[in-house]
């Protein structure tokens, strides 16, 4: 079928204003509020009538007064209530190509994917800040599942969630970078659209952002569309959320009674000072603090000093590095290089109020048996090694729940593994340049470095050198996930082992 687009542009009569707020009709549907940058390339205006109506951007015809639109915006007529007819037939998202014959790498076309490394996303201008913030939270399996599961079911109407659903799919096995590129286009129109900051130009060209603010944004949208059945309300809320129970106590009057408030966060901030050099000092700075408000007792302003304490730990924990700073003689975002080190596992134990400490404890003891599981398995197969035995054969792992059984999304020991390093590099957070650094799920120590769409290897080592101190790339946003304890056999599942070992040997002694 055909479809016919009418776009009423709302403006003053000025051909050379750059951007148009436009309500784009399609059939019986209107979209209202759709932005049309005409500094920016003409693929990108096709890219966003491709997200509205599924007309594939080599299918459309465009036309103004009788005049197509071309491959600029010359002598294009748009202006004040300009109707712009789209023609063209809609259809499905293109099939990925066939496999062919072998063809050698330096055959390949650009498009064209290595099989060997995942995914990274195209810049499309200045995006640096989002490709590093998707590919960080694709690494949590609470997003990066509930994406497939909106692919597949074809909801498509979520926002910048179904978008970022569709763009994942696509990055799954890719062969070919056409449709996943056309795909990060449409998320990155859509945020514009959806959010003004995003669609700020400067210089010419799509202004750089700050990693941390998309980061914000994109989880608020994930809370509000991907289904959760648990009692947070969002599933970002039941994955990523932190309780921590906030006391304010009067200095000035012991006999006042405390107040005790529960606050809710997503993230914990590390802030930054000349004495913090590890990652648990700088999340101490937030748990003791002091501020003035009126004292209902004295009548007057007094001094109060407030504690935070953690009461409820998420799967995902997300810590910010409080980088920068607004330097008002400069008039912008200056960052603080200093080095801070952070750890591959962080225990937050010294974080958490003292009763959620004693709920920890079981798990926690886990951990502890299991170590010295570990420790005596070592030392046994040493000693086998020695007399020219063989260890004992590999089995596949069991792990114990790493959340609390009423409580899903969360964590009940404490420990974390580091997933994902979301770096920049530059002294601005407006400026620069953002990367991730993603955890390999299958293989100790590899690390891959997703600089847009160049994706490389790394080491354990490599990303323990991300704490700054230069200008190097410098951990901005560090994403962990719940450890997992294996399981350690028990002395009675041994000494059943044991028993039947007997009985098969007393049956041949039979025979």
């Amino acid at each position: 079928r055909h479809v016919h687009v009418e776009l009423f542009l709302f403006f003053e009569n000025n051909n050379t204003m750059p951007t148009f707020n436009v309500n784009v009709k399609w059939n019986k549907e209107k979209f209202k509020g759709v932005s049309v940058d005409t500094e920016a390339d003409v693929s990108l205006f096709r890219a966003q009538l491709f997200t509205l109506t599924n007309v594939s951007p080599e299918n459309q015809k465009i036309m103004c007064k009788g005049v197509a639109l071309k491959d600029t915006w010359e002598k294009f007529p748009i202006k004040n209530k300009a109707n712009i007819l789209l023609m063209g037939t809609a259809g499905e998202i293109p099939d990925e190509p066939e496999e062919k014959d072998i063809v050698f790498a330096e055959d390949l076309p650009k498009t064209a994917v290595k099989n060997d490394l995942p995914f990274g996303l195209v810049n499309v201008g200045n995006t640096c800040y989002m490709n590093a913030t998707l590919q960080t939270l694709k690494s949590a399996s609470i997003i990066s599942e509930s994406a497939r599961s909106e692919a597949e079911e074809g909801m498509g109407s979520r926002g910048l969630f179904s978008d970022m659903a569709r763009l994942f799919r696509e990055m799954d096995g890719a062969k070919d970078r056409t449709v996943p590129d056309r795909m990060t286009q449409m998320f990155w129109m859509r945020l514009r659209t959806q959010y003004s900051q995003f669609a700020e130009m400067r210089n010419g060209g799509p202004a750089q952002q700050d990693a941390s603010e998309f980061w914000e944004v994109i989880m608020n949208e994930l809370n509000t569309h991907i289904p959760n059945s648990g009692p947070r309300g969002g599933a970002i809320s039941q994955y990523f959320g932190i309780d921590q129970r906030e006391t304010t106590t009067c200095a000035e009057d012991v006999d006042e009674e405390p107040q005790v408030q529960t606050i809710r966060d997503l993230s914990l901030s590390c802030h930054i000072d000349k004495e913090v050099g590890y990652i648990l000092a700088g999340l101490r700075k937030q748990v003791d603090g002091e501020i003035t408000k009126n004292s209902p007792t004295l009548g007057r302003d007094a001094v109060y000093t407030t504690k935070k304490a953690v009461t409820r730990l998420p799967e995902f924990l997300t810590v910010k590095l409080v980088r920068f700073y607004f330097k008002r003689a400069a008039m912008e975002n200056c960052k603080i290089r200093k080095d801070v080190k952070f750890p591959l596992t962080l225990d937050v134990l010294d974080l958490c109020a003292d009763d959620f400490k004693d709920k920890l404890l079981p798990a926690r003891e886990r951990f502890t048996a299991f170590q010295d599981y570990e420790a005596e398995k070592q030392a046994e197969v040493a000693g086998k090694t020695s007399q020219g035995k063989s260890g004992e054969e590999e089995h596949e792992q069991q792990f114990y729940p790493s959340n609390f059984e009423d409580d899903e999304g969360s964590n009940n020991s404490g420990y974390y593994e580091l997933k994902g390093v979301l770096t920049h590099k530059g002294r601005s957070s407006d400026s620069g340049h953002y990367v991730a650094w993603i955890r390999d799920t299958k293989t100790k120590n590899k690390w891959y470095l997703f600089d847009d769409d160049k994706v490389s290897v790394h080491t354990d080592a490599d990303v323990l050198k991300l704490s700054g101190g230069g200008d190097w790339h410098t951990a901005y946003v560090l994403l962990y996930g719940a450890a997992k304890c294996p399981v350690v056999p028990t002395q009675e599942k041994t000494e059943q082992q044991q028993e039947q070992g007997e009985d098969a040997m007393d049956t041949t002694n039979d025979n």
